[in-house]
């Protein structure tokens, strides 16, 4: 009870944050949105192809990746471990999307908000609300820098 109300304080807070910076952000650019939309695709392809690679592959180096609980795991390695996992006890997924319900662009990070849903054999499903933080990298692509699923 106490880790849910912390994540929900810690959305609040950084929905409050983007809120209180809007004057100073501004629509994805073109660019961006292709990348981000493309970063979307490959995990919907690395959940029905049960592809690891192609699950992080979006990934900064320094990735943080928490759970609904609280559970964080940190960079590359990791991420790709907990990927085999995920894999491993659910397979290959029958049918997945990414519906993104907002974005907004500050400087070299894009915040993007929405619902990511995978199905697969046997009545089993993920479906996450999340608050993922997209960074430009110096060669100009853009990946997953931090992702937060929000709880439920």
């Amino acid at each position: 009870m106490r880790i849910e109300m912390t994540w929900k304080l810690v959305v609040v807070f950084l929905l409050l944050c983007c809120s209180t910076s809007f004057a100073q952000s501004k629509p994805i650019s073109s660019a961006a949105r292709r990348q981000i939309d493309a970063g979307n695709q490959e995990w919907i392809d690395g959940m029905k192809q049960g592809n690891v690679d192609l699950l992080v592959k979006g990934y900064t180096a320094d990735a943080v990746d928490c759970s609904p609980k609280g559970e964080c795991i940190r960079g590359g390695p990791a991420l790709a471990e907990n990927s085999k996992e995920i894999v491993a006890k659910f397979g290959k997924a029958v049918s997945a999307s990414v519906v993104s319900i907002g974005s907004i662009q500050q400087g070299q990070f894009v915040y993007e908000w929405g619902e990511a849903t995978a199905k697969f054999t046997g009545g089993k499903s993920i479906v996450d609300r999340y608050l993922t933080v997209w960074q430009e990298q110096p060669d100009g692509t853009w990946k997953v820098f931090r992702n937060l699923v929000i709880p439920k």
